[in-house]
């Protein structure tokens, strides 16, 4: 995209500098805080057991907020700092975008190309409609066939064109596309699940998948795996890498000093447009990424969240292809299954599933996980996969 316009005005845009350097001094003020956080007095010699106990755990609590200071600081820099390269759309192709639009009653004010790291360019039109709402998807199909380009409304675009001008943004249609599906089955006596499963897909060109399993079952094991979640799947929408978002979470269970908020994690990052996932685990057990009739596992040793200060983040790297699986596996589907006779029949049996719908094989492996234990369900169950498709 960006080629057919190389003749068009450059143009990089950035915060006013008002603007920036007001984000700059809230930055250096947290990392003002941050620093006097840190130096806290050193423990006096002669204390009791108990002041001594809790001299070491404000300590660790002034540690843990001054982290998230300096967190706070980085992300402040950062915006300040972000800038746009855009491209302005020449006037002969401004004119010929602007008739095709306006057959369906769209004014067009501007249209800019944005560099992107991922795609090869992002179309941003202001335009607003002359003639009643209009599904932002139609004027998508539009452009597509215009520039011979499979292009979208972005996650982040309002739904539908009307009578006031907005900015919408159109992206590629990514490479691949995931479909998942679930399966469970809740510990005897209880009437609810522990364990917690998502696809998140607010952020452009990535799909999220996330498995959170609480301590013990029931009610209360449902709601911390359920905010578990929701706070991953927030604070990276709002730009958080994953590392930091792991860590902050782990710090936030940590300092709250309940063990009933303790879960394990697992985070698959899939880059739509490069076809490659990044697969976290803590305190997870195994999952497999399935091509064809293989099995791989994919094991990273952790701790719990909330178990311990510093974490492992550690990732596996995976690439892939079409028809690839991505499964994950909460703790009650491999837990008392013995190496020969349990993880390594279900691992056998995963690669000769030979199932295309991501629903049907984790009803499928969630059914044969029940037989290995005997039909006994002693810890709560769920099963998620993730089947990759090229677009």
């Amino acid at each position: 995209m960006r080629k057919k316009e190389r003749a068009a005005e450059n143009l990089t845009e950035c915060l006013p500098e008002y603007g920036q350097q007001k984000l700059l001094l809230c930055a250096d003020s947290c990392r003002n805080i941050a620093r006097m956080m840190s130096s806290f007095p050193p423990k006096e010699e002669g204390m009791s057991r108990e002041d001594m106990f809790y001299h070491k755990r404000l300590q660790e609590n002034q540690a843990f907020v001054a982290r998230q200071f300096l967190s706070l600081a980085d992300q402040l820099s950062g915006l300040a700092n972000e800038s746009y390269s855009y491209i302005a759309s020449g006037d002969a192709r401004f004119r010929e975008i602007a008739r095709l639009l306006k057959g369906e009653d769209i004014q067009v004010r501007h249209i800019y190309f944005m560099e992107d790291e991922n795609r090869d360019g992002v179309l941003e039109i202001t335009m607003c409609s002359r003639n009643g709402r209009v599904p932002v998807k139609d004027v998508a199909g539009l452009l597509s066939g215009f520039y011979d380009l499979r292009l979208m409304p972005s996650v982040r675009c309002p739904y539908f064109i009307e009578e006031e001008y907005h900015s919408f943004t159109f992206v590629q249609e990514p490479t691949y596309n995931i479909i998942v599906g679930q399966a469970g089955a809740v510990m005897g006596g209880e009437s609810v699940s522990g364990d917690n499963a998502a696809l998140a897909e607010g952020i452009d060109g990535h799909g999220i998948l996330m498995l959170a399993d609480g301590v013990g079952s029931g009610e209360e094991a449902f709601q911390s795996s359920e905010k578990i979640l929701e706070f991953v799947e927030n604070f990276l929408l709002a730009g958080y890498s994953r590392e930091e978002t792991i860590q902050i979470l782990n710090n936030l269970l940590l300092q709250s000093g309940q063990e009933k908020w303790m879960a394990t994690l697992e985070l698959c990052d899939i880059n739509l447009y490069k076809g490659i996932c990044e697969w976290y685990k803590i305190g997870a057990p195994a999952g497999y990424h399935k091509r064809q009739d293989m099995a791989e596992r994919i094991q990273i040793s952790n701790l719990p969240l909330g178990a311990f200060g510093t974490l492992n983040l550690d990732s596996a790297r995976i690439r892939l292809e079409e028809g690839d699986y991505l499964i994950l596996l909460s703790d009650g589907v491999l837990d008392g299954l013995n190496e020969e006779d349990g993880t390594g029949r279900l691992e056998a049996y995963i690669g000769r599933l030979d199932l295309q719908n991501p629903r049907e094989m984790a009803r499928a492996i969630l059914e044969y996980s029940v037989q290995l234990h005997r039909g006994r369900i002693e810890d709560d169950m769920t099963v998620m996969v993730a089947g990759v498709w090229r677009n």
